[in-house]
């Protein structure tokens, strides 16, 4: 179990539960397509393993494990909702969210928060 306090990554954005991030489309370049997120959860992950066992029991990888580091670890990662529709630029897809239209399209995306950059992402808390 981890006890050591994570952090956001250098150069990433900082957010906290319930926040919006409007975000690039993912391997574009900024000022493409925009894309809003909610922020449902911050976690850290570990890799589970099946063991040869019937039925298949799973243990977390860094309990097996005791000289390697184990998969993720020290990563942050984001549980989020993603809505439509596509926004042509941030300045939209701010005014969506404080005018609260959004349409929910996916829950339970996991990313990673290196995936969102503070030079190209927006973090917009609710009201």
């Amino acid at each position: 179990m981890r006890r050591m306090p994570l952090t956001f990554p250098p150069g990433g954005i900082e957010c906290r539960t319930g926040d919006y991030l409007i975000a690039p489309q993912f391997g574009q370049h900024v000022g493409q397509d925009w894309h809003i997120f909610r922020v449902d959860d911050i976690l850290s992950v570990s890799r589970l393993v099946a063991l040869n066992t019937e039925p298949i029991t799973l243990m977390a990888e860094d309990t097996l494990i005791d000289s390697m580091t184990p998969a993720y670890f020290g990563e942050t990662y984001l549980l989020l909702t993603a809505f439509d529709a596509v926004f042509a630029n941030e300045a939209t897809a701010r005014q969506a969210i404080l005018g609260n239209t959004l349409i929910e399209r996916t829950r339970g995306l996991l990313r990673s928060a290196s995936d969102f950059p503070k030079d190209a992402c927006q973090v917009v808390s609710p009201c």
